[in-house]
């Protein structure tokens, strides 16, 4: 049926304009995914602040005396008064209901820590906002890639573009901390799930040979909407105002209930054949190709005398044999590093020395370069000797940013060096990204293919939660830890990634027993068109 399928694909255009033309639709589904993640970083971002007495008097950020008194020494977390007669007398803001917080910020600035006052004792907070939203992930990835394959693409997808509108409009108008983050728990389930489904529309839709090139596409769609991020958050600059920004435009979309296609690929597998014939009438028209009468009926015929019943394969069979299992245990690590890396820097990038709108603009910059480049290496280039140059790029600059707050005393100095280790971290991380699906994919062989690219997901999704934990270690103790541990971490998937062998220019094994026979791979040479399979992902980070 396989064949068939890419057959009839063949015949519906390589790609036609209509792919084309939904693909850019499914593509722009990926901004309202990536604002919300990336979005987080400037909703939780720390402003200086002080602990303020409202018995012993404002002391404005200056330290200014009050009522004749010496200037209080003030902190983030208690302030010390001068009073006279030689009486000193410290306020803890935690402990004392008769203080607060004064928050150095523009008039117009608002973040999540700024109004629930999330700081000292309650810093952890907002990092544990960023943690509930990826444990949401988790849960949407799971929960809506099965949906997508019972009741299929389109439905599952256009509940999870529209529902994170409302979700948004609930979170701009949040009271408190705790309905902000039950709600942002459901915002990223719902998005995972638009994730999903867009993505797997996508793959469905193209010949095996484009889908490396659709992938990494997407992720310099990716890349867009990373880059829109910065201009959005410095325009608005209030987290509430952020927030409606990037929600309201997908009621836009609302004409994808009629513009996008359900997945012609699912439709003749789930044997529902008219709609398939419906979709593929129209394809043809709006492409100028003629009806595939031929291909149809041989669909049609093989439907109906089918009744094959193929084994059912699950995630244990990822760690049955030897090869298959050291694949899938290093694939594991490598994804959930990854993922660590990515969005540990990303949501660290506001905290940075310097202008974090200018900041975050050319760290978006730098990773562009990185989802471009990507999209010619699927093409022509090795999967394996990229990818260790990602890991090392990311990981030695990690661990320099960490190291030099010990070893060099210019404070300036200090900061630029970081900022920029930081940002050429993200670079690595994120071609790292682009590139891992797409190796992924060419390891794992076709009958277990999609259960090996959902597991390694899962293990993606781990990496969200537990990036801004480390985070939160670095607060506890000193900030350059959490980016060394980042760094060790992606340097182990780097040597571990030696293990694995290289993809290009071998055929892609379609059996388990093929990935454990040593001869089961041929060579051959850099042919697109012998190309099998190139990304089949349900599920992404």
């Amino acid at each position: 049926m396989k064949f068939q399928l890419d057959t009839l694909l063949e015949t519906l255009g390589k790609p036609g304009k209509y792919q084309l033309g939904i693909f850019f639709l499914l593509a722009c589904n990926y901004f309202p995914l990536v604002f919300n993640i990336v979005i987080m970083g400037f909703f939780g971002y720390s402003p200086k602040h002080s602990c303020v007495s409202d018995i012993y008097g404002q002391s404005g950020r200056n330290g200014s005396a009050v009522n004749g008194s010496l200037a209080p020494r003030l902190d983030a977390c208690s302030s010390t008064y001068f009073l006279s007669g030689g009486i000193n007398k410290t306020v803890t803001c935690a402990n004392d209901p008769n203080s607060h917080w004064e928050f150095y910020t523009e008039e117009r600035e608002a973040t999540i820590v700024s109004e629930w006052s999330l700081v000292c004792e309650s810093k952890y907070l907002s990092k544990l906002a960023a943690t509930i939203y990826f444990c949401g992930v988790m849960v949407g990835g799971l929960l809506f890639g099965y949906l997508a394959d019972k009741y299929g693409r389109k439905p599952v997808m256009l509940v999870t573009l529209y529902t994170p509108i409302l979700i948004g409009l609930g979170t701009a108008f949040s009271n408190n901390y705790y309905l902000y983050v039950a709600l942002r728990f459901f915002m990223g389930m719902f998005l995972q799930g638009l994730q999903t489904t867009s993505y797997v529309l996508v793959m469905e839709m193209f010949l095996p040979r484009y889908r490396g090139v659709a992938g990494a596409m997407l992720e310099v769609f990716w890349g867009i909407a990373v880059l829109l991020v910065a201009p959005i958050a410095y325009l608005l600059q209030n987290w509430r105002y952020m927030q409606l920004a990037i929600s309201l435009p997908s009621i836009l979309a609302i004409a994808y209930i009629w513009l996008t296609p359900e997945s012609l690929r699912w439709m003749i597998l789930q044997k529902k054949m008219e709609p398939a014939k419906a979709l593929v009438q129209k394809i043809t028209k709006f492409n100028g190709l003629p009806y595939p009468t031929e291909q149809m009926d041989a669909i049609n015929s093989h439907n109906k005398i089918s009744t094959e019943a193929a084994r059912q394969f699950s995630f244990f069979d990822l760690l049955q044999t030897r090869e298959m299992r050291k694949r899938s245990l290093i694939l594991f690590y490598l994804w959930f590093a990854v993922a660590v890396a990515y969005y540990a820097l990303l949501l660290n990038m506001t905290s940075l020395k310097g202008n974090r709108y200018l900041t975050f603009f050319i760290s978006a910059l730098v990773d562009m370069v990185a989802f471009i480049a990507v999209v010619f290496i699927v093409r022509k280039c090795q999967r394996r000797i990229p990818l260790l140059v990602f890991f090392v790029i990311g990981g030695v600059a990690c661990i320099i940013a960490g190291i030099i707050p010990f070893i060099l005393e210019d404070k300036n100095l200090r900061g630029e060096i970081v900022t920029t280790c930081a940002i050429i971290g993200k670079f690595g991380a994120s071609g790292v990204f682009s590139l891992t699906f797409l190796y992924t994919s060419e390891l794992y062989p076709t009958v277990i293919r999609n259960i090996g690219m959902g597991s390694c997901a899962f293990w993606a999704r781990l990496g969200g939660v537990v990036a801004p934990q480390i985070l939160a270690l670095g607060d506890l103790s000193h900030k350059s830890i959490s980016v060394i541990i980042i760094g060790v971490i992606t340097l182990v998937a780097s040597i571990l990634l030696l293990l694995l062998p290289e993809t290009m220019a071998t055929k892609l094994p379609d059996t388990i027993e093929e990935v454990e026979d040593k001869n089961g791979s041929d060579n051959i040479c850099e042919d697109e068109e012998n190309e099998d399979l190139m990304v089949q992902k349900e599920e992404q980070l």
